[in-house]
């Protein structure tokens, strides 16, 4: 599941992550084309300006006001962002407010959004529904929140720290893990398999002591979901039918995949869109289902809003307790005194001083966000069937906090007077803590880098997708939009030295700041400086080598030296050929999903070239030891050891960004 810094960075969430062999290639397909462009995760950020509000009003107040209102923005975005079909639902007070579906569920048929009917995928919303089912066993005390998490499995989770991995790291994304999307995400259902076997056959690494870091983590919603299964003794799509759906009468949505026969009919059709077309995709099998795997219409969603905004009750059916419910949108994470924190599963945030907690979802095709403002007793949920809905999700929640809760233009914030002094420690490159470390996913980091810079006039740039940002500080480490309200917390060490960001109000969206050799410029200057560098290398060597037959053959080089160059020709011959053979492979778009084909598993070039990079290791083994015997006997003039020098300290470099990023061997 995919997933603002805290608004579109938290995109990249509940998104499938695509698998590694295709985001390595991916990465590479850009430097070659664009540069290095950041995904889609990052697209929307979450430093974009807000509107200034439109009329004065103190929340929704008529249903045709707001039909009205949200049919002109609905209209909008289906056109603008190339969305076929979306579905809207407002609950105030305890019921149902509006709730309306806009464009169609399917293009070919004609078959329009119904609200009461359509059922969308709510990606990482699903979430919500197994935190939910995870208090339920707490009030239960069947299981309990501090207690080692072994202890409900029957597989072991590695003791890599002392500390052990509770339900409450699972619930704030403190457990730990590293992020790891093979396996998660199909469109096949003989490659579907149970949540026991995906939680057993895809347990990532741990890499953070729990408790420490917050990472956004997939697995560890699923590992959740199957400790319900365990816990309850029922399967996890049963228990959360007979345990939430029901009392809350959502009888038009389910956990199930692929979806039941009464109830597929009904389900929307997700599109991606190419060349002034609509492309149908297929239906997307969350493997991992408790981390996004439900389908459901607008108006059942609002029965689980009412219920989360009613302190558990709907309609005279409790879920959960009134305590437990206010538990779970506390503050239950607080990395720092300045964060509002995170809480069991919910994210907290605040728009024009309105609290709001909160969950967004995205698939490849449907792009989702509920939204809770507890103060208010209003909630918002809205799902979209297309790519762009990705970014009308976010206009859609701006613009009516701007309209219902507009709040007086904030005054110009004015930076200490000491700021400049800490200007350039907030510089660099960050990478996601959400990230990979043990397969080839690990280069994932390089496609949505946030970059931090000073401005001309002195102002903090932040950079998500390209897209800058200015901030001023408000408080030693503290920056904040100039034309919003978003803050970024900055950490140090206790040397003093910046280490970690994260955006006020989602910590689960901490930021480390890269090594040198990390980031996108070294990368690009070694990976792709370095085919330049290889490429002139062999057509000067093929040139000289041509001439020198002709004008004088006694002037060749001797047979060592010959031996040497073929040994650099061949490695520099197999870098681009391994090169090409995956711009080939992974410029192959589906234009309905967006990623290469190769992410689907329908490229057997990719094991062609995870066995190549083994040559191209020991190829550049041989280069190093050439390089020795070149110098030793003389090879060749000064200047052509010095260059035969530098192209192998170039392959050496190779080699070890290709082992760094875990794309030497089968790895890849």
């Amino acid at each position: 599941m995919r997933a603002s810094m805290s608004r579109s960075v938290a995109k990249r969430s509940c998104r499938p992550a695509v698998g590694p062999a295709a985001q390595v290639a991916i990465f590479l397909v850009m430097i070659a084309l664009v540069g290095l462009v950041p995904g889609r995760a990052l697209a929307a950020s979450h430093f974009c300006q807000r509107r200034e509000p439109a009329i004065q009003a103190a929340g929704p107040q008529d249903p045709e006001e707001l039909e009205v209102f949200l049919d002109g923005i609905m209209a909008a975005h289906l056109q603008a962002h190339h969305v076929p079909g979306a579905t809207v639902a407002v609950v105030k007070d305890g019921a149902l407010f509006f709730a309306k579906g806009y464009g169609y569920a399917d293009l070919g048929e004609r078959v329009r959004v119904d609200a009461q009917r359509t059922l969308f995928r709510p990606g990482s919303v699903s979430k919500l529904f197994t935190w939910t089912a995870v208090m339920q066993l707490v009030e239960q005390g069947a299981v309990d929140l501090d207690a080692d998490v072994n202890q409900y499995l029957d597989f072991q989770i590695p003791e890599t720290f002392p500390q052990p991995i509770t339900l409450e790291h699972l619930l704030t994304h403190t457990p730990g893990f590293e992020d790891r999307g093979q396996g998660l995400f199909t469109l096949e259902e003989e490659k579907m398999v149970s949540l026991e076997a995906y939680v057993k056959t895809t347990l990532p690494e741990r890499v953070h002591p729990p408790g420490e870091v917050s990472a956004y983590s997939n697995y560890g919603s699923a590992l959740a979901g199957y400790i319900v299964q365990r816990v309850s003794g029922q399967p996890f799509n049963a228990y959360i039918e007979e345990h939430i759906l029901q009392p809350l009468a959502m009888g038009q949505s389910t956990f199930q995949q692929p979806l039941p026969s009464e109830l597929a009919d009904d389900m929307a059709r997700g599109y991606g869109y190419s060349q002034g077309a609509y492309l149908a995709g297929d239906f997307e099998l969350i493997v991992g289902g408790p981390a996004g795997g439900m389908s459901a219409p607008a108006v059942d969603m609002s029965h689980f809003m009412i219920a989360h905004l009613q302190g558990g009750d709907y309609e005279s059916r409790r879920i959960l307790k009134a305590e437990t419910v206010s538990e779970m949108q506390a503050a239950q994470y607080v990395p720092d005194p300045r964060s509002g924190g995170i809480g069991y599963g919910f994210f907290r945030d605040s728009m024009k001083g309105l609290r709001m907690v909160k969950h967004e979802g995205d698939t490849f095709l449907f792009h989702s966000g509920l939204y809770l403002f507890p103060d208010e007793d209003v909630g918002l949920y809205v799902s979209y069937n297309s790519i762009g809905g990705a970014t009308a999700r976010t206009e859609l929640l701006e613009a009516f906090v701007d309209r219902y809760y507009p709040s007086p233009v904030p005054e110009p914030v004015e930076p200490p007077e000491d700021f400049e002094s800490r200007a350039d420690a907030y510089t660099g490159e960050y990478h996601l803590a959400r990230a990979n470390y043990s397969t080839a996913e690990k280069i994932l980091a390089l496609l949505q880098p946030v970059q931090v810079s000073v401005g001309p006039e002195g102002q903090i740039v932040i950079s998500v997708a390209g897209e800058p940002d200015q901030h001023v500080e408000v408080e030693p480490w503290v920056l904040q939009q100039v034309r919003g309200e978003d803050k970024v917390i900055f950490l140090r060490d206790d040397g003093g030295q910046v280490t970690r960001a994260l955006p006020a109000d989602t910590p689960p969206f901490t930021m480390f700041k890269a090594p040198w050799y990390a980031t996108v410029s070294f990368t690009l200057a070694l990976m792709g400086g370095g085919l330049v560098l290889f490429l002139f290398t062999l057509v000067g060597w093929v040139v000289a080598h041509v001439v020198t037959r002709r004008v004088d053959r006694a002037a060749l080089p001797p047979g060592w030296a010959r031996v040497a160059r073929w040994v650099a020709a061949a490695f520099i011959l197999l870098s681009l050929t391994f090169a090409a053979l995956l711009f080939a492979t992974m410029g192959n778009v589906n234009p309905r999903y967006g990623v290469p084909d190769a992410f689907f598993g329908e490229a057997p070039a990719l094991d062609i070239l995870s066995a190549i990079t083994y040559v191209i290791a020991a190829l550049a083994a041989g280069m190093v030891v050439m390089t020795v015997v070149a110098w030793w006997r003389g090879y060749w003039s000064w200047f052509g050891r010095i260059w035969y020098t530098l192209v192998t300290m170039i392959a050496a470099g190779w080699i070890w960004a290709l082992a760094y990023w875990n794309l030497l061997g089968p790895g890849f």
